[in-house]
């Protein structure tokens, strides 16, 4: 079983954070000016590795469990085991 744990407050607002700095990094590189500036890409990618040594000064059991959480999924369901066939990419469940 993992070891995941709730974010404190501080570690979601560096998670958010981190986010941010990677989304403007990566739409700054995508950006017309820096396929023109090389300083405009510069910053682009001083952001996105701003973000991940952000990222990766909160722990590890916070960040999977803060993942964990906003994943979406719910409680309870089953868990369909493939039949082993999977010709042309088309692989077929089965109830077990």
């Amino acid at each position: 079983m993992a070891n995941y744990r709730k974010p404190s407050v501080k570690e979601v607002e560096k998670l958010d954070k981190s986010r941010e700095l990677m989304v403007r990094g990566i739409e700054g590189e995508k950006d017309f000016l820096s396929k023109i500036s090389t300083t405009m890409a510069k910053s682009a990618r001083d952001d996105q590795k701003a973000g991940k040594k952000m990222r990766d000064s909160v722990s590890e059991s916070a960040r999977e469990g803060e993942a964990y959480q906003n994943a979406g999924f719910r409680k309870g369901g089953y868990v369909e085991k493939a039949d082993g066939c999977a010709i042309r990419g088309k692989t077929k469940g089965r109830m077990v």
